[in-house]
């Protein structure tokens, strides 16, 4: 074989070389090296005993190399708990657990409420649960594991910590705290119905007060409402069923944006959140004790029994911009009171209690 021949049949490669060094360097150019695209698929198969689902994951996991966290799920253990971390191993940027409350003033949704304030909803009626602090949280009862000793109803509280990669609800964070909880509730035993796959966000429809009859907030429509601070109609943004663990009732202004809230908070583990809310942002004389029935300037507190537990029935307003609050204590109470009577006749609470007319100042 003559040089020239040699040199001929070298020719090609060299070629094909070249062309592979500048795809190469183009797509390294684009992140696509750095993005191992193949993650969210086999993070779902192997992670959370396979319930989650690779596109889903896709749209939450951020672009860069990743390492599974530690994984419960399958062991027999109460706490089902599973992640994906950072590859320093030391932060995670998605976080799953499910495990039965077991009422525990600090167990897991003890942290979920902390300050007075406007939870935020995007499940369907038919899925009981908010967007937390940190991410997606549903809580179901558990009729197979029947009442504890002290006869609080045992339940199911399933979150997904996805603050690390989102700042408001999505479909992908919503479905996967839904697919987590169907499987938590089978491998618990908890017995719950089955929840449905939310189609997507809801976007919190405004209603006229009128068009609240048949929903949870349609006892607005028997009160005589104060005039709006813009002047502009009230609107009323009507999230959750009546039977939910948690319960809140909106009315907006419509000229200004701001909101009070009327929330309900079913089970004993509310007790220690609104001590504490109380104790933190409220100067109380020393012969009031900050679990009981309560006005400040800036929220109040109702208490009721519900099947054996505590319920606290609590108003606070949400405004744009953290300005004060958008309705005076006496205009709210007469509304709390009307929430409060509405929400205890509706699940058949007994010991409801309303708080009276003083209004305490803010400060600690």
């Amino acid at each position: 074989m003559t040089t020239g021949n040699r040199e001929r049949r070298w020719r090609p490669s060299l070629r094909v070389l070249t062309i592979v060094a500048v795809v190469l360097g183009v797509l390294a150019g684009a992140g696509w090296l750095a993005k191992p695209v193949w993650q969210p698929w086999w993070y779902a198969k192997t992670l959370c005993g396979g319930h989650l689902s690779g596109g889903e994951l896709a749209e939450l996991l951020p672009d860069e190399r990743l390492q599974a966290g530690k994984d419960t799920f399958g062991s027999g253990q109460d706490l089902l708990k599973c992640s994906v971390r950072e590859n320093d191993g030391r932060h995670f940027v998605l976080m799953v657990e499910a495990q039965t409350d077991t009422g525990d003033p600090h167990g897991p949704l003890d942290m979920e409420f902390t300050i007075p304030g406007s939870l935020r909803y995007g499940f369907p009626r038919s899925v009981p649960g908010f967007y937390g602090q940190f991410g997606p949280v549903i809580i179901q009862e558990c009729p197979k594991l029947g009442r504890a000793d002290d006869g609080r109803m045992r339940r199911l509280v399933t979150k997904v910590y996805s603050h690390a990669v989102e700042n408001d609800p999505s479909p992908a964070s919503l479905r996967t705290a839904v697919r987590i909880a169907n499987d938590a509730n089978n491998e618990l035993g908890c017995g719950a119905d089955p929840l449905p796959l939310p189609d997507g966000v809801d976007p919190g429809h405004k209603l006229r007060v009128s068009e609240t009859k048949g929903t949870m907030c349609e006892w607005l429509t028997r009160q005589t409402l104060p005039k709006s601070p813009s002047g502009k109609e009230w609107r009323v943004v009507a999230p959750t069923g009546a039977k939910a663990p948690i319960t809140t009732c909106s009315l907006v202004d419509t000229g200004t944006g701001n909101a009070e809230n009327f929330s309900g908070w079913y089970g004993d583990w509310t007790d220690k959140p609104f001590t504490r809310m109380f104790a933190a942002n409220v100067r109380l004389p020393e012969d009031v004790r900050e679990n009981d029935p309560l006005l400040s300037e800036d929220f109040g507190r109702a208490k009721a029994l519900c099947a054996g537990e505590s319920a606290s029935f609590l108003a606070a307003d949400h405004t744009m911009h953290g300005a004060g609050p958008i309705l005076p204590m006496s205009e709210v109470r007469p509304l709390l009171d009307a929430f409060a009577k509405d929400q205890a006749k509706r699940r058949g609470c007994t010991d409801l209690r309303l708080p009276g007319h003083t209004v305490y100042p803010n400060g600690r």
